[in-house]
């Protein structure tokens, strides 16, 4: 596990830490789904993204169905310049290979989890898998397919302040979510765990956090002049594994692609 602090102490103004979850999986929900065919192009989907749309309204306190996990927005930030939401030289080349021009981040707490959310805007949804592809850990990529793409680096938190200055040192995962020419990752870690070792299943939070998606599935409604047919809160996917092949659960929102596996 790569984790770099900076010489800063915690606090409103501490940098984030240069680290990466201890599970990645990418899921695609496929070519079918209204999301993926009417947000497939920036070009059909010019207007940008703003402030509003990604942290207010449903996305300033997400939760699942039941609302027995519910997040509430702590810290946000939009920006153009896309290289500063990630680390890693490589992988800051890989955003803008993929055309990024925005990239919305915010990170959220509940009473059990923190998490971190970012959303890329990108110039198709080939450079949306092309950018999931890229976050794989190198050191743990399988040989096949897909596995020269990965490089060294993650999505940067917005803030480092507390519980953020500890993200990392637990155990965490991420779910990079394919979604048309966007891509979101979710990444979420138990307030209460000191180690990556410290193994537990975080399909539950991954899931209710996906339910960021929403301002996309507006995007869907105008662009397409129709309904969405994606769900909200986590329509299961198949085949998703966690970096030591164990499954970790239930899939990301939408209709029910298959998911990929994940590396740490």
């Amino acid at each position: 596990m790569f984790l770099l602090r900076s010489p800063d102490d915690a606090g409103g103004d501490a940098a984030p830490v240069q680290t990466r979850p201890a599970a990645y999986t990418v899921r695609d929900i496929g070519d079918g789904s209204s999301v993926n065919a009417v947000l497939a192009s920036r070009e059909d989907d010019s207007l940008a993204l703003n402030e509003g749309e990604l942290f207010e309204g449903h996305n300033a306190q997400i939760a699942n169905a039941d609302e027995t996990i519910v997040f509430a927005l702590r810290d946000s930030d939009l920006t153009e310049d896309c290289s500063t939401a990630v680390w890693g030289q490589e992988l800051a080349a890989a955003v803008e290979a993929a055309g990024c021009t925005q990239v919305g981040r915010a990170t959220y707490v509940s009473d059990t989890y923190f998490a971190v959310t970012a959303v890329f805007n990108l110039a198709d949804v080939e450079a949306s898998r092309a950018l999931a592809a890229t976050m794989v850990d190198p050191a743990e990529a399988a040989e096949g397919e897909g596995a020269d793409a990965a490089v060294r680096g993650f999505v940067l938190a917005p803030s480092g302040a507390d519980p953020f200055d500890r993200l990392g040192e637990g155990y965490s995962a991420s779910d990079a979510i394919v979604s048309g020419h966007y891509l979101i990752l979710v990444w979420v870690q138990p307030t209460s765990s000191e180690s990556v070792d410290d193994r537990v299943s975080l399909a539950g939070p991954l899931v209710a956090l996906s339910n960021v998606n929403d301002p996309l599935l507006r995007r869907v409604g105008w662009v397409g002049d129709g309904d969405t047919d994606e769900e909200t809160d986590g329509a299961d996917t198949t085949g998703t594994t966690d970096t030591t092949g164990t499954t970790d659960g239930a899939g990301a929102t939408g209709a029910g692609g298959a998911g990929t596996t994940g590396t740490n």
